[in-house]
């Protein structure tokens, strides 16, 4: 069964003479609170009339002769275009409006909403369409009693987006409907049961809905309107509201398939940066490997980004991925998901240590079964990068450099992993110290609360430790806690401190330092003009 769905509006039904209406207003008056409403005139020689007030005059019986006076101007051009088109239709479920909770008092003026009502109108319409239409449609059914949007409150009109949308699904809601086609004409009405009806017809009927929209100025633009064009803009506007929470893999979900060529390039950037893969291997390629290709990778084949992509693959750009992981955490905590945050923040650190040693004695460290070690040779370098010309005699670093002499004893014998000194956060930490050991005094204090010190108390790579083996969730402001901070303010220019101190650049911003907040504009620009 195919169903024709169709708004009526309170101008949608109007007169084309106004002769006959003294004789039949006066039949009908005193249901109309006694009062006395006159046509007005309107477009084309036409005269419009309060619709409730309309319907009344002219469904009174004495009124059927002059039926003739009447002219409905959309619904002509509804009609010509089902006759044009062959278009079949089995049943029409007209959705009208009835605001009766407002009592006389409150519709003194005849502008009131409750005169604009076009319950009264449905006899009219229904005689006309079945007239009209006969021909083509023979079979042609009305449901009844048809859809009656009625206001619950005052306060809550037929105006009202929230209350109306309510309405319009529990209305929906007794639609019996098999695998046919489902038009629906949504343009009149409230702009709010406007969008309420496009709304219900899309989640309740998708992909068979047909709108059939028209244009009362210019009936040439009556025509047929795939719901896959709504749903699409739909589906954008979705995906806009995703975006702006960084829900990546909600839009792909959406309009993935939508997004094509560079766009969809952007895209699988973003779910790659999303889930923190941000480099891959260097012997793996995009066009060949897509789902094992990290964030930067991707974004060699998007031209904006090529040259970008080319600066932080050079050597002295090591840091980057830290400011990525950083910039991930407040997008995390932005989210709510603060134990992700909490994860990512301290991730950045792990990562910016270790790749800070690596560019101070990359070739002093041993890699056993994928674990890092500091190579006692490091003793032996000729620049002797352990001297006390250049590096503080602070009293952990001591213990570091007795080990170190002490395998240094042992070679050419076999030494075992268990006494060598493995590269982990700790002894990062304090071959840090030991070089930049007055720098971080003066310049960037607070750095201490990654070591034990008696000034703070706090060592945050014992902390993430004990809350990472710990099952149990985290507030905002145990995180902001967990690095020595009270507000996300602070937070956030806590870590771009640290960074900016570690790396010795000058970022205003982790978004500044971030690729994969370009990344997001040019995404958000994507979907936009989709």
């Amino acid at each position: 069964m195919n169903i024709w769905i169709l708004t009526i509006g309170s101008s949608d039904v109007q007169l084309k003479t106004k002769a006959n209406w003294t004789t039949h207003f006066r039949k009908v008056r005193d249901q109309l609170d006694d009062r006395g409403f006159s046509p007005w005139d309107g477009k084309e020689g036409r005269f419009g009339v309060q619709s409730r007030v309309l319907g009344a005059v002219y469904s009174h019986p004495d009124a059927e002769q002059s039926f003739n006076d009447l002219v409905f101007p959309l619904v002509d051009n509804f009609i010509a275009k089902i006759s044009k088109k062959s278009i079949k239709i089995d049943k029409i479920i007209l959705i009208l409006s009835d605001q009766s909770i407002f009592d006389r008092s409150d519709r003194r003026s005849p502008d009131h909403a409750y005169w604009k009502d076009t319950c009264t109108l449905q006899p009219l319409l229904e005689k006309y369409l079945k007239q009209e239409l006969e021909d083509v449609l023979p079979d042609l059914q009305f449901q009844n009693p048809p859809l009656i949007l009625k206001a619950k409150s005052k306060a809550e009109g037929l105006d009202n987006w929230n209350s109306v949308l309510d309405l319009v699904k529990e209305g929906f809601g007794s639609i019996q409907s098999d695998s046919g086609k489902v038009y629906v004409s949504h343009q009149a009405g409230t702009p709010a049961i406007s969008s309420a009806v496009q709304f219900c017809s899309l989640a309740k009927f998708g992909d068979r809905v047909r709108f059939l929209v028209s244009n009362e100025d210019k009936p040439e633009l009556t025509g047929l309107v795939e719901s896959s064009n709504y749903l699409r803009g739909i589906k954008r506007e979705q995906a806009k509201e995703l975006l702006e929470n960084y829900h990546y893999a909600g839009v792909d979900q959406l309009i993935g398939t939508d997004l094509k060529g560079e766009n969809r390039t952007l895209l699988d950037a973003a779910l790659q940066w999303n889930i923190a893969k941000f480099d891959s291997p260097k012997s793996e390629s995009y066009e060949n490997n897509p789902p094992d290709t990290g964030f930067l990778e991707i974004l060699k084949n998007y031209p904006r980004f090529v040259s970008e992509v080319a600066e932080r693959t050079r050597g002295e750009n090591w840091w980057w991925i830290a400011y990525e992981e950083a910039y991930l955490s407040v997008i995390r905590q932005n989210q709510g998901n603060i134990v992700e945050a909490f994860f990512h923040s301290f991730r950045a650190f792990e990562y910016i240590f270790f790749e800070w040693c690596k560019q101070e004695i990359d070739q002093y460290i041993e890699w056993i079964k994928g674990v890092p070690y500091l190579s006692p040779l490091v003793l032996d370098d000729a620049n002797n990068y352990f001297s006390n010309k250049r590096c503080n005699d602070v009293s952990d670093f001591k213990k570091i450099k007795f080990q170190l002499e002490q395998l240094k004893q042992k070679l050419p014998e076999e030494i075992k992993s268990d006494d060598r000194v493995k590269l982990d956060m700790s002894t990062v930490c304090k071959i840090f110290r030991a070089f930049r050991y007055k720098e971080y005094k003066h310049q960037c204090k607070y750095l201490n609360i990654f070591w034990d010190t008696s000034e703070t108390g706090i060592n945050v790579s014992n902390k993430r430790n004990f809350i990472v083996h710990q099952v149990q969730g985290m507030s905002a402001s145990d995180l902001w806690k967990f690095w020595d901070t009270s507000t996300l303010k602070e937070w956030t220019d806590r870590l771009l401190e640290f960074l900016n101190f570690i790396t010795k650049k000058e970022f205003v911003s982790l978004e500044e330092a971030s690729l994969m907040a370009k990344v997001h504009d040019e995404l958000e620009n994507a979907i936009e003009n989709l």
